[in-house]
């Protein structure tokens, strides 16, 4: 269940989706856009600060591979999630006169790039992959299902 990201781009992208529950930048579904509380915010900047003086004082060192601990892996099997768009069409570096997004699935729907930090692709419900996919575009309160094409217009 793959989809390619297309069109006016650099670099094409095949994106499997099926893999995006092990990355980080994923969300639930019910926290997309709300705001980030005051303590998970100052507890954030903790660990950043945390990690900091730990790279100065021990050097650095990036595990890009780190072990999942069991309650994130008991989340990943129960959560609904996505994953924001915006990475993936800025790794595909869109090439100038781009002005829009077009999505092919079980209907085919138009928006502008400047619309892109509101997109969210969800590839997963209560833990499973989607039936219907290989994932449904998640914008303000609309749900397209089974986007199957991503085009840079």
């Amino acid at each position: 269940m793959i989809f390619p990201i297309t069109g006016n781009v650099r670099y094409p992208l095949t994106i499997d989706p099926t893999v995006w529950i092990f990355d980080e930048r994923k969300i639930e579904v019910n926290q997309i856009g709300k705001t980030i509380d005051d303590n998970a915010q100052e507890a954030y900047y903790a660990k950043m600060g945390a990690a900091w003086d730990k790279g100065i004082t021990e050097g650095s060192r990036t595990d890009h591979n780190k072990p999942m601990t069991r309650e994130e892996k008991d989340a990943a099997l129960r959560g609904t999630f996505a994953m924001p768009l915006a990475p993936f069409i800025q790794n595909a570096e869109v090439l100038d006169g781009a002005t829009s997004l077009r999505f092919e699935g079980a209907e085919t729907i138009e928006l502008a790039l400047s619309t892109l930090p509101e997109l969210y692709l969800q590839f997963s419900k209560d833990g499973k992959v989607l039936t219907d996919g290989p994932v449904h575009l998640l914008y303000q309160n609309h749900v397209i299902r089974s986007i199957e094409r991503i085009t840079v217009l």
